[in-house]
């Protein structure tokens, strides 16, 4: 993967959406997985150009081939295949200071819609185009261009989602507060004993429903949420490894680095290293 980022003190008009970040992924770099995360300031456009893959978004698992278009609003965990079988090129674009009519900020779809549209191959086409351009543009360095770029990829995704018809996610309760208590939580020291007694019910029925729900065990979820974590302070900061595993609940940093090659492919120097590409 490449990972581009707009200059953080780029000055866009009032009041318009900034543009983040753009990456591109091809189906060789997909082997290492962007784990289980969330981005509580920006919003993210996803177009898969290639390849299958399933992925989990707000708890729900969806097939994903070329031509899907993922909408991750802020703040909604998502987590990425891994795998030989599961390898997708892909487009990201991330978008900051976003305010639509009719949802909250930092968010392009209602919360309750889902968040998987499938496009048209011409549909796809061109969008795949424009993702591209902005892509060349951003890692050029042309940030004016980059940001119109971008408000261009944005009017044509509403006008996609305008023509769409909504359709309403049906949620388990039970699951949903699970998700909800680990994405609270999961930095502390928490067990399948301790969720189940916060939540007042029984361990057994505990796992079943959200094993059910997200196609993980609930210690296999915490993991993986530690580990996307994990990924993010990796890209964004310039904390050490071993306060990174402290943050995100290993005190343990050789137990973290085990975890961490094992769900990425890569150990978090590596990770670091070599998938990002910063923008000064």
């Amino acid at each position: 993967m490449v990972q581009c980022f707009a200059k953080t003190n780029f000055t866009a008009q009032p009041d318009a959406p900034r543009l983040a970040y753009v990456s591109k992924t091809g189906e060789a770099d997909s082997v290492h997985p962007r784990v289980m995360h969330a981005h509580e300031d920006v919003t993210e456009i996803v177009l898969v150009t290639n390849g299958r893959g399933t992925y989990s978004i707000d708890g729900v698992r969806y097939d994903i081939g070329r031509g899907d278009l993922m909408l991750y609003n802020s703040g909604v965990v998502h987590d990425e295949p891994s795998g030989p079988n599961d390898q997708t090129r892909r487009y990201c674009c991330a978008i900051g200071d976003l305010h639509l009519a009719g949802v909250r900020e930092n968010a392009i779809i209602g919360e309750r819609e889902t968040p998987v549209r499938h496009l048209d191959e011409a549909t796809c086409d061109r969008l795949e185009g424009m993702m591209e351009a902005l892509f060349q543009t951003l890692l050029a360095g042309e940030e004016d261009s980059a940001h119109y770029l971008m408000r261009a990829l944005l009017a044509s995704v509403l006008h996609i989602l305008h023509c769409d018809q909504p359709r309403e996610e049906s949620g388990n309760v039970l699951g949903q507060r699970i998700k909800t208590y680990i994405d609270t939580h999961y930095a502390e020291e928490i067990s399948l004993q301790s969720i189940a007694d916060s939540l007042n019910v029984s361990p057994y029925y505990l796992a079943h429903v959200f094993k059910n729900m997200t196609g993980y065990s609930p210690l296999q979820y915490i993991v993986r949420r530690r580990i996307g974590e994990a990924q993010t302070l990796l890209i964004t900061t310039d904390a050490s490894i071993t306060r990174i595993a402290a943050r995100v609940g290993y005190g343990n940093p050789s137990h973290f680095n085990l975890l961490f090659a094992k769900n990425v492919g890569m150990t978090p120097r590596e990770y670091r290293r070599n998938y990002i590409v910063r923008r000064q």
